[in-house]
C-alpha cells in the first residue's frame, strides 16, 4: 500500500515476529537471532544479557500496569468474616518484600488499587495508613492476631491456588506462606495451570487464590473491575458483593469534574482495602531487552500498548527487524 509509510518517519523493511520458548528467548537475545523481547525481561536476565552481550543490547524500564492480587473466597468461612481478610493483609509484610524481590523477579512496588507512579495513584502516606500497606510490620501483626482473636479463629490452615508460572507466581506465593506462618497459620500451595486454576476460581472451590492483573490504560474505568461485585463483574473471584463501591464505580466513570473523580477513587480504594475482599500485593516492574542497533523505541507501562513501530529504525545496514513477543502461558 503506497500510503504505509509515513512522511518523515523511519523505513523498516520488513518486521518479523517469532514465537518461542521462553527458555529460547535468552539465547536468541545473546545471540542477535532477535532484535527485541517486548514484553519483559526478569531483573537476572537483564543482568546476565549484560554480562554476555555488553554494549549489543540495551534495556529500559518501567513500573508495569500488571500486578499480583490475593483473592479471598468471601463465600467461605472465615473469609466471609471482613476482620479475618484486613487481618491477612495486615500481615503481609509488603516493603520488606518489595526490596527483597524486586532483584529476581519483576515485583518492586507497593501500591494500591492504581499503579505506583499513575496520575491517581495514592501517595505513600496516603497509602502506610490503610491496613496490609504499614512499614511498621511489627505494629501490624500484632493487630492482625487481635483481629483473628476478635473474630474467633484459631489455628487457621488454608490453601493458595496459585498459577503454575513461577515468575512472579510462585515468589508472591511464597511470600504470603512466609507473612501468614508468623500468624501461626498453617499454610498450603495448591499450584495448578491457568486452565484448571480458572476452572475452580470459577467454581469458588479455594480458600485464597493468588490473581493477577494486567491492563494496557491508567484509567480507573479498567482497573476497578476486579473490585465491583461479582454479579456485575465476571473478573472480581472473590464472590463479593458491595453496592457501595458498584455505585462510586458508576459515578466515577460518569463524572468529568477530574477532582471529582480522584476524590471517588480514592474513596473507592479505601473502602475496598478496608473490606479486603481483593487485595493488591505487589506491582510489577517492566525490563525491556532490545539490540543497541534498535532506534526510536521507547517503553510504556504496558506490553499492550506501544507496538506499531512507526517511530523505530536501526542503525547500520541492517533494514530488517526480527522481534520476539512471547505470550503468557
Amino acid at each position: 500500500w503506497e500510503k504505509y509509510f509515513q512522511p518523515g518517519k523511519p523505513y523498516l523493511d520488513g518486521y518479523e515476529a517469532q514465537f518461542m520458548a521462553p527458555a529460547g528467548v535468552m539465547k536468541a537475545l545473546e545471540s542477535g537471532r532477535i532484535m527485541a523481547e517486548f514484553r519483559g525481561v526478569t531483573p537476572s536476565q537483564r543482568d546476565q544479557l549484560a554480562e554476555i552481550a555488553g554494549d549489543r543490547i540495551a534495556t529500559t524500564e518501567s513500573a508495569w500496569l500488571s500486578n499480583l492480587l490475593v483473592v479471598f473466597n468471601t463465600q467461605k468461612k472465615p473469609f466471609d468474616d471482613a476482620r479475618v481478610r484486613r487481618a491477612l493483609s495486615l500481615a503481609i509484610d509488603r516493603w520488606g518484600a518489595a526490596e527483597r524481590l524486586q532483584g529476581t523477579t519483576f515485583l518492586k512496588y507497593v501500591g494500591g488499587l492504581m499503579r505506583p507512579g499513575a496520575n491517581l495513584a495514592m501517595s505513600e502516606a496516603e497509602l502506610t495508613a490503610l491496613p496490609g500497606f504499614s512499614r511498621d510490620i511489627v505494629s501490624a501483626r500484632a493487630k492482625a492476631k487481635q483481629l483473628l482473636a476478635d473474630a474467633g479463629v484459631d489455628k487457621l490452615s488454608l490453601t493458595v491456588l496459585v498459577r503454575d508460572i513461577p515468575v512472579p507466581h510462585y515468589a508472591g506465593a511464597g511470600l504470603l506462606v512466609e507473612s501468614w506462618k508468623e500468624l501461626g497459620i498453617t499454610v498450603a500451595q495448591d499450584r495448578r495451570n491457568i486452565w484448571d486454576w480458572q476452572k475452580i476460581v470459577d467454581a469458588r472451590d479455594f480458600d485464597i487464590a493468588l490473581d493477577f492483573s494486567g491492563d494496557f490504560y491508567d484509567d480507573p474505568t479498567f482497573q476497578l473491575t476486579k473490585y465491583v461485585s461479582h454479579d456485575l463483574s465476571p473478573v472480581n473471584f472473590s464472590g463479593s458483593t458491595d453496592r457501595f463501591l458498584d455505585a462510586m464505580f458508576v459515578a466515577q466513570a460518569m463524572t468529568t469534574d477530574p477532582r471529582q473523580r480522584a476524590k471517588m477513587v480514592r474513596d473507592f480504594e479505601r473502602h475496598a482495602l478496608n473490606e479486603a475482599y481483593t487485595v493488591p500485593l505487589l506491582w510489577w516492574n517492566r525490563i525491556v531487552a532490545h539490540s543497541s542497533k534498535l532506534k526510536g523505541w521507547n517503553i510504556t507501562p504496558s506490553h499492550f500498548i506501544g507496538q506499531d513501530l512507526a517511530d523505530v529504525w536501526i542503525a547500520g545496514d541492517t533494514a530488517t527487524m526480527s522481534a520476539h513477543d512471547h505470550v503468557s502461558r
